[in-house]
């Protein structure tokens, strides 16, 4: 179907983007968009609009994990208020040590997780099933296995690559494309998320975004804590009484140098 925009919008440069509601009128065989409806929310990278749902798709070994780039890709979805599942892919190949040990760690901070295999269907079932009625987005980092999900769940082939030399995902998606997913609902294949930069907060605003934080930010003593070195932190309480894992307390701290070296650059 060929959709032209109407003409007052090519003056105001009025951009559509893959998961935009439009109001379409019909018109010398095709259709002209007349209006853009506003979004719900917005990702930017890639360009994707009003996600109910992002399934965070990742691997154990091929390719390697990479914890830091989950938690950045989480608190980029938290910052904009978009649910995410965990699905960690590949359960045929990969470790069963290993996966539960990572399935653990985001059960923990509050996200449900998925453990599937796109070669055998393992575990897309009840995948599919919590997606019903949502625009959700396949993300992740490239290799894997997206596309291999997608495929699976709509019955149909898209081309999928091989892992480099390097053990690192090569991209096949080259674009935002939208799969009509039942009757209501669609599925979004994206060539990932390889650029993301950290969501763009102060320091101090960078806790709210773990959910395993959220709530004990307003009980530390000092109200712009950073629950780094400082005293009577709530955060660093719960860390060490066992109720906030390590790993994601490591990333946090990441994280955290990487706000304050932004916002440091603000004011040079």
């Amino acid at each position: 179907m060929t959709c032209l925009f109407r003409g007052r919008l090519k003056l105001e440069d009025v951009a559509i983007y893959p998961g935009d509601f439009v109001e379409l009128e019909e018109k010398q065989g095709g259709y002209q968009i007349l209006r853009v409806a506003e979004r719900k929310n917005f990702l930017i990278r890639p360009a994707v609009s009003n996600v109910d749902q992002v399934v965070v798709v990742t691997a154990i070994t091929e390719p390697p994990l990479d914890l830091l780039y989950l938690d950045r890709l989480l608190v980029h979805l938290e910052s904009r208020g978009i649910d995410a599942v965990l699905c960690i892919n590949k359960s045929d190949i990969e470790d069963k040590e290993a996966i539960s040990r990572v399935r653990a760690i985001y059960e923990r901070a509050g996200y449900p997780v998925a453990v599937t295999s796109a070669a055998t269907g393992e575990g897309l079932l009840g995948l599919v099933q919590g997606m019903q009625g949502k625009n959700v987005v396949l993300a992740g980092a490239s290799g894997v296995g997206k596309s291999r999900i997608l495929s699976f769940l709509l019955k149909t082939n898209l081309v999928v690559g091989d892992l480099s030399s390097k053990g690192r995902g090569r991209h096949t998606t080259k674009g935002v494309t939208l799969y009509r997913a039942g009757e209501s609902g669609f599925l979004a294949d994206t060539p990932g998320f390889s650029k993301l930069d950290v969501v763009d907060c102060r320091p101090e605003e960078l806790s709210y975004y773990y959910r395993e934080m959220a709530d004990l930010v307003p009980l530390c003593h000092f109200p712009r804590c950073l629950h780094k070195t400082e005293d009577q932190c709530a955060v660093k309480r719960a860390l060490a009484e066992g109720k906030i894992g390590e790993e994601r307390y490591k990333t946090y701290l990441a994280l955290l140098e990487e706000c304050q070296i932004k916002e440091k650059r603000k004011y040079e």
